[in-house]
């Protein structure tokens, strides 16, 4: 993208400010909107494109911390804050709550050219974000009703013949809304359909259960997978099922523990993920189900080495050995089936 596509949106009161950094802009190619207040910038029709904003902290109208607090309730620019009144607690306000940059008055040109491309490049990421989530949703919205019922009961794990139950329709048709909802969702594979759903915020619903009703159907053990590469949970979630288990794919810990455990019958987790570790999902699970099997998987050696030298820790390096995988995940899953048949 030129730099003539897109636009910098400036609020300052003072006209010497906002006619140096028009030039400035010019200068580079960069399309520039001044405005001496923030009630001319709110009221202003403003282009659909990349844009970022120059806000200064003294307005005639309003604070300009105050103007970013109401208009992040809806979608706008990422700002750039320019003052000759900054502080600690301005800045750290102002960057706590979304700005890219705080620049105090006498700043340097590159300093500012540096703030408004990255702010330029932040706004570009978030608008084909809301344009990938927009086509997601008018994917969704295509779904028949019925389609709609079975997307939760899909993405929960459930075997087929368990969502037909559910419904109470028979497995073939299930089977039907299934691809269906796969191909109209435009889900290359089962994880890739469980993380659109998770994009769309659809709740999982049911946990997979070990039989239906009037029902007898063959027990698949249920392992979870938990890493933030897609790439990753693709290939593991296609070996375990062909394995014969039931693989449920997720791509942070949290969408885990929103799912649910129960049901589960073993656990396969990442250590290095954003917002919660491998270490802390572990914890967590095993303060919730202390018999659940956890096995934990990283790219760095000396930590793989490491836990796999302690005996009450199973970890696996990456890339793996597929065979040695489904060999310890097998011995887990028959110890805890012989110490279940020990307790009863």
């Amino acid at each position: 993208m030129t730099n003539e596509e897109y636009t910098v949106f400036i609020v300052d009161d003072d006209n010497r400010i906002r006619e140096a950094l028009c030039e400035l802009l010019a200068s580079h190619g960069i399309q520039a909107i001044a405005f001496g207040s923030a009630g001319d910038y709110v009221n202003s029709q403003k282009p659909d494109a990349p844009a970022c904003l120059l806000l200064d902290i003294e307005l005639p109208d309003i604070n300009g911390l105050d103007l970013q607090s109401e208009i992040a309730k809806g979608e706008h620019p990422p700002i750039v804050f320019i003052t000759g009144h900054g502080d600690i607690r301005s800045s750290v306000r102002a960057i706590k709550d979304g700005a890219v940059d705080f620049l105090t008055k006498p700043f340097t040109d590159a300093d500012l050219m540096a703030a408004i491309h990255a702010a330029i490049a932040e706004d570009e990421k978030r608008r084909a974000e809301r344009a990938e989530f927009g086509k997601l949703r008018r994917r969704y919205l295509d779904l028949t009703p019925r389609e709609r019922e079975v997307l939760p009961l899909v993405i929960s794990g459930l075997l087929n013949k368990q969502a037909a139950a559910e419904l109470g329709i028979s497995e073939v048709t299930l089977q039907i809304h299934r691809r269906n909802v796969m191909q109209k969702m435009k889900a290359g594979s089962f994880a890739d359909l469980v993380r659109i759903a998770e994009r769309l915020k659809i709740p999982v619903t049911h946990a997979r259960k070990t039989g239906v009703k009037s029902m007898a159907l063959p027990h698949r053990q249920v392992v979870a997978i938990v890493d933030d590469d897609p790439r990753l949970l693709e290939s593991l979630e296609d070996l375990l099922e062909s394995a014969g288990y039931s693989a449920r794919s997720f791509s942070s810990g949290r969408s885990l523990l929103s799912a649910g455990l129960p049901g589960l019958d073993a656990l396969i987790t990442d250590i290095g993920m954003p917002g919660m570790d491998g270490f802390e999902l572990r914890d967590l699970v095993k303060t919730k189900e202390p018999g659940l099997p956890v096995f934990l998987m990283t790219g760095r050696h000396e930590i793989a080495d490491q836990l796999s030298a302690r005996d009450r820790t199973s970890c696996f390096r990456k890339p793996f050995d597929a065979q040695v995988l489904l060999a310890t995940l097998a011995a887990a899953l028959g110890d805890r089936h012989m110490e279940g048949n020990d307790e009863t």
